[in-house]
């Protein structure tokens, strides 16, 4: 895995990092996370509610963890080993996760278009109720993965 290059023309080089390690949380490409319209919007929003020394700590030792492996089973084991073992990391992790998936950062919504565009939704082949529909005469096609 290859840190990404510059995104949205943030200079911030931590950046890179934190969207190749949402990468491998969240199992989804970088471009759909990209495609979200959220990146630099999490990003600079984990900044402002983590200790910026926290957030670098997680992120050096992300980028660690890229930079020693070189497949992607190499890769899911030091994510493992490295950053989910250690209880500090691994809570921050999980709130990197739920960021990307539902949307919130410790319960809240960052803004309307987290909610909209939450990963959660692609996952369950759905819309963000309220938010985005599937338009007119969607009920009458059979839902993704159905067994009807």
């Amino acid at each position: 895995m290859i840190i990404s290059n510059k995104i949205l023309n943030i200079d911030d080089y931590y950046f890179d990092v934190f969207m190749s390690v949402s990468e491998a949380l969240t199992g989804f490409p970088l471009n759909e996370l990209q495609a979200t319209g959220l990146a630099e919007t999490y990003y600079t929003h984990i900044l402002e509610n983590l200790q910026a020394a926290t957030f670098v700590d997680f992120l050096t030792v992300s980028k660690n963890v890229f930079e020693n492996s070189f497949t992607a089973d190499q890769l899911k084991n030091s994510i493992a080993s490295e950053i989910m073992a250690d209880p500090g990391l691994n809570d921050i992790a999980g709130k990197v996760i739920t960021l990307w998936y539902l949307g919130t950062w410790e319960g809240a919504y960052v803004n309307d278009l987290s909610y909209k565009e939450g990963l959660v939704w692609n996952v369950m082949h759905s819309h963000p109720p309220g938010a985005k529909q599937p338009g007119y005469k969607s009920w009458a096609i059979k839902p993704v993965n159905s067994n009807l």
